[in-house]
């Protein structure tokens, strides 16, 4: 048996639908060295045990590759396996010198965007990969250099970065409440999302009371790409992470994060987020009702573009990186009257938001990404 026999009868038995017997090939293969076979069946593994997932990658034959080294340190960060945060930051440093851009991607999301830092970081991703520095304006006049104190300021600085506990900048209603939380993300972040998951747009749609499924509607004109766990990657995690802290709910209880673009004139006419179990019976079934919302601003939208509680008589204007949370039930799933929303259409440019939704049980989304180990 060799790796290729193992990739086709992995590729048969999924194909055949059998996930176990395609993830025991897989497995196999990646035991012989193939990185794609060992990554996925790292992952796979990783939802019910992280532990077991870290220590199969210890002893597959490319457990020295660099990118198995990251994934590694993935799998472990957000398995609340490794909690050690300059350990994390020292190993993503390392992992970027020795030519995982991905590392040093991931690091640029840690560190103040202005900084001599966050320059000295963006100008090894220009000398690396100048196409995706390019891609996500690292502009950065920096010389690649390998000082020593930069290095260590760095780790200090995402170390810092990993530990921070968010507050809300501000507190709008105490009654659903709506918390503001400015600058969550930084200019860099949101670029990242756009600039990678922008591809997967595809027309927005609502839910159809008739048939439970989604249809498109002039209630909510705009485009958006669901990023579904097989696009995730530290990024998305992270915010997820954040998102789980800032709204006191554990990740597995989140749907996928969904970007959407509003271009000008494009909305989302006033609705209730909650779900009607009777009306919307399929989404329902997939975590129950949706507890909360955060939105997550992209971009500063200068005209429109605001984010409205009618019944509140609030007006939350977009800016760059703040995200808003509130809920939309009770403790009991009844639905929230407050909570009643609308996006009003942007005026001359754009509107780029995450969404996330946080429902009362698992869903299909949080069981894939963090199944049911994590502790947040």
């Amino acid at each position: 048996m060799n790796v290729e026999q193992c990739i086709k009868n992995a590729n048969e038995a999924h194909a055949s639908g059998n996930t176990d017997e395609a993830m025991q090939w897989l497995k196999q293969a990646g035991e012989f060295g193939d990185v794609n076979a060992a990554l996925d069946y790292a992952y796979f593994r990783s939802r019910g045990n992280p532990r077991k997932s870290l220590a199969f990658l210890e002893g597959v034959k490319c457990a020295d590759n660099p990118v198995v080294q990251f994934h590694k340190l993935q799998i472990g960060y957000y398995g609340d396996v490794i909690t050690n945060t300059k350990l994390v930051a020292k190993t993503l440093i390392a992992l970027g010198n020795e030519g995982v851009i991905e590392a040093y991607l991931v690091a640029l999301s840690y560190l103040p965007v202005n900084s001599t830092t966050f320059s000295y970081i963006a100008s090894r991703v220009c000398h690396l990969a100048p196409n995706i520095s390019k891609q996500l304006n690292l502009h950065s006049a920096s010389q690649v250099t390998n000082d020593e104190s930069l290095n260590q300021e760095v780790i200090e600085e995402i170390s810092e970065s990993l530990g921070r506990v968010y507050e809300p900048s501000k507190v709008l209603d105490t009654s659903l409440p709506i918390n503001v939380y400015e600058s969550l993300l930084s200019e860099y972040e949101c670029h990242y999302l756009i600039t990678k998951f922008s591809s997967l747009l595809q027309p927005s749609m609502i839910v159809d009371p008739r048939t439970g499924e989604g249809i498109i509607d002039s209630v909510r004109t705009s485009y958006v790409a669901v990023i579904e766990p097989s696009h995730c990657d530290w990024i998305t995690r992270k915010l997820d992470k954040v998102i789980s802290q800032i709204t006191n709910t554990p990740r597995r209880n989140g749907e996928a994060l969904n970007l959407l673009r509003y271009e000008p004139g494009q909305q989302y006419k006033p609705h209730y987020d909650g779900l009607n179990e009777i009306n919307d019976g399929l989404m329902f079934k997939d975590g129950k009702q949706r507890t909360k919302t955060a939105l997550v601003y992209l971009n500063t939208v200068d005209e429109g573009g605001e984010t409205l509680f009618p019944k509140l008589n609030i007006r939350i204007v977009p800016r760059c990186g703040t995200v808003v949370v509130f809920s939309n039930s009770d403790k009991d799933g009844k639905l929230l009257l407050n909570s009643y929303h609308s996006g009003a259409p942007s005026i001359s440019q754009n509107k780029w938001i995450v969404t996330k939704w946080i429902r009362e049980c698992t869903t299909i989304y949080g069981n894939v990404v963090y199944g049911t180990y994590t502790k947040g």
